[in-house]
């Protein structure tokens, strides 16, 4: 379907995304870190809540 890399256009593509291999990696590496910030930044939420909470606060929406 593709014929060079979608992300560098250096290397052929390699798989049905059309990343080459080391794009695809990266790529990889890339989602996983931003699935861990939005973890934490939904963690942060959570405890900040439950902080008001606890201390007979609401928290804006």
């Amino acid at each position: 379907m593709f014929e060079e890399c979608i992300r560098c256009r250096e290397a052929p593509a390699v798989g049905e995304d059309g990343y080459c291999g080391h794009c695809h990696w990266a790529v990889r590496a890339e989602i996983e870190h931003g699935f861990y910030q939005l973890r934490e930044y939904l963690s942060s939420w959570a405890r900040f809540s439950d902080w008001c909470q606890s201390h007979g606060l609401t928290t804006a929406a």
